[in-house]
C-alpha cells in the first residue's frame, strides 16, 4: 500500500479521502494493533469534523482485527483522551482531528501509555508496517471489542473541578466569553463553567456549519468576535479554543489578546517557589525573568511539545509550556489543556482580586517590534502553509497561526481580520528580521493570490 502522508512527532497527516482514506486509517489501525499486541486496550476520540469520524472509524476497524479492545470516548478533547490513557490502562490513546494549516486535512494523534506523544520513530514504524502489509489478524474468534464510554466527560470535569479552588471562583460571579471552534470542548464547557459558578457566553458550541470548511485554529473573524463580545458583555476575559482545546488564546476584558509568554507568567504568579517548568527555546525573555522573580526553576527545551513532555518527566517538572499557546499541568495530565489553562487564570484572578489586565501589568515590562501585512484577498491559511512549508522545522504553530526563527530570532506571524500581525521580542537586530519576513508573507500573498 502506497502512503503519502505527513509523519511528525505524534501524530500522522494527509487529506481526507485524498492521501488519508479509510482503507489507509485502516491498515494504520492494523499495523498499531500489530504492534501493541492481541488483548491491549486503545482508547478513542474525535473532533466534530465529519472526516475525523470516518477515518476513526476506519482505524478502530483496523486495532479490532488485529484483536484489540477499542474504547471509544465519541467526541472529546485531546486532554479529555490524555487524562484517560493511564486511568484506563490503555496501552495508547489516539485522537482524530482537523489538522492546522491545511483545509481537508486530518491529523492523527498518538499518544503511549503515559499520554506522550508518540516519537517519529515510533510513528514511522507504524506508518512503515502499515505500507508493507507486515500486520498480524486475530482469529475469529479473538476480534476485538469496542466499548463506548461517553461518561470520560463526567470524570473529567470532576477532576477538572478539584483541580482548582471553585468556591474562590464561584464566589466572584464572573463572566467568561469563549470561542469552542466547533470542537468537542462544546461538550464540557457549559457544565464545567456552571459547576465553577462562571457565566459563560459560549461562541461556535456546536458542530460545523453544514458542508461547511473546519480549521484546527478560530478564524481571523472568530477571533475579532470575542473581542467584541468580551468588551460588549462585560466579560472578565475571553477565550478562543483550537478544534480539540489543546491551545487557548486568552483576552483581558478590554479584549486585548495575550501573548503565550503572558498566559504562563501570569499563571506563574500563583504558583510556589521551586515550582519547576519546561519550556519551548522560542519563548520571549519574560518568562524568564517572572520564574526568576517568583522562585521558579525554568528549563528552556529546543523541539516539539513531545520534546518538553519528554524533559518534563525526567526532571518531575510540573508544568510544560510552548510558544504555541500550549500549557500542560503534568500532575493533572501530560496532554496540553486549553480549558484548564482557562480555568487556572480564572482561580488566580478571584484569588488576587485583580482583573486580567492587572496581572498583566505585574509581569516585567515586555518590548515588542510589530507590523503587518495586508492580504488583498489572499486566503491565509494557504499564506500560512507556504511559509510553515518553506521554514519547516524553523516555523512552529500557534493557535491564531505560527511563530518562525529567523536567525537568532523567533517571530509571531497571526491571522487577524485586518491580515497579518507580526510581532518579535525588540532585541537587537529584531527590526530587521520583522521586516524581511514581512517582505516574505507579501510575496507569498501575492503567489497565493495569483495561484
Amino acid at each position: 500500500m502506497e502512503l503519502e502522508l505527513e509523519l511528525e512527532e505524534g501524530r500522522v497527516s494527509g487529506i481526507a479521502n485524498l492521501t488519508l482514506t479509510p482503507d489507509v486509517a485502516a491498515m494504520l489501525g492494523s499495523a498499531l494493533g500489530t504492534i501493541l499486541g492481541e488483548g491491549a486496550i486503545v482508547v478513542t476520540a474525535r473532533d466534530n469534523y465529519p472526516p475525523s469520524r470516518m477515518l476513526k472509524r476506519a482505524f478502530s476497524a483496523g486495532l479490532m482485527s488485529a484483536g484489540v479492545t477499542v474504547i471509544d470516548f465519541h467526541a472529546a478533547t485531546t486532554p479529555e483522551l490524555v487524562f484517560a490513557i493511564k486511568r484506563l490502562g490503555a496501552k495508547a490513546g489516539i485522537q482524530f482531528t482537523v489538522s492546522p494549516l491545511e483545509r481537508n486535512g486530518v491529523t492523527i494523534k498518538m499518544f503511549d501509555a503515559q499520554g506522550i506523544p508518540y516519537s517519529r520513530e515510533r510513528v514511522e514504524d507504524v506508518a512503515e508496517r502499515a505500507k508493507a502489509g507486515r500486520v498480524v489478524r486475530s482469529l475469529p474468534t479473538s476480534i476485538g471489542w469496542v466499548t463506548y464510554a461517553e461518561y470520560i466527560h463526567d470524570i473529567y470535569m470532576a477532576a477538572a473541578v478539584n483541580y482548582v479552588d471553585v468556591h474562590t471562583i464561584a464566589a466572584r460571579g464572573f463572566r467568561v466569553v469563549c470561542d469552542a471552534n466547533f470542537g468537542s470542548a462544546s461538550e464540557i464547557l457549559p457544565d464545567l463553567l456552571a459547576e465553577a459558578g462562571v457565566e459563560g457566553v459560549l461562541l461556535n458550541a456546536h458542530r460545523p456549519p453544514l458542508r461547511g470548511l473546519a480549521s484546527h485554529m478560530p478564524s481571523p473573524r472568530s477571533l475579532s468576535t470575542v473581542r467584541e463580545m468580551v468588551r460588549a458583555s462585560g466579560a472578565v476575559l475571553g477565550a478562543a479554543l483550537c478544534a480539540d482545546a489543546t491551545r487557548v488564546l486568552l483576552f483581558d476584558e478590554s479584549g486585548q489578546p495575550l501573548l503565550s509568554e503572558e498566559v504562563l507568567s501570569v499563571l506563574l504568579l500563583g504558583v510556589p517557589a521551586g515550582t519547576r517548568l519546561v519550556v519551548s527555546e522560542a519563548m520571549m525573555s519574560v518568562v524568564d525573568k517572572i520564574a526568576e522573580k517568583v522562585g521558579a526553576k525554568l528549563m528552556r527545551v529546543r523541539g516539539s511539545m513531545y520534546d518538553l513532555a519528554r524533559a518534563a518527566r525526567r526532571t518531575g517538572s510540573h508544568i510544560v509550556a510552548s510558544c504555541g499557546n500550549e500549557v500542560a499541568f503534568m500532575d493533572f495530565s501530560a496532554s496540553p489543556d486549553g480549558v484548564l489553562t482557562l480555568l487556572k487564570v480564572i482561580e488566580l484572578m478571584a484569588k488576587r482580586g485583580e482583573p486580567l489586565s492587572g496581572l498583566r501589568d505585574e509581569l516585567p515590562e515586555l518590548q515588542l517590534v510589530r507590523t503587518s501585512v495586508r492580504l488583498d484577498g489572499a486566503d491565509y491559511l494557504r499564506v500560512l502553509s507556504e511559509l510553515k512549508l518553506r521554514k519547516g522545522a524553523d516555523a512552529v504553530v500557534t493557535l491564531a497561526g505560527l511563530r518562525v526563527k529567523l536567525g537568532a530570532h523567533w517571530v509571531d506571524v497571526e491571522a487577524w481580520p485586518h491580515g497579518i500581525e507580526i510581532t518579535a521580542e525588540a532585541t537587537d537586530g529584531a527590526d530587521e528580521a520583522v521586516r524581511e519576513l514581512a517582505e516574505s508573507i507579501r510575496g507569498i500573498a501575492r503567489e497565493v493570490k495569483g495561484a
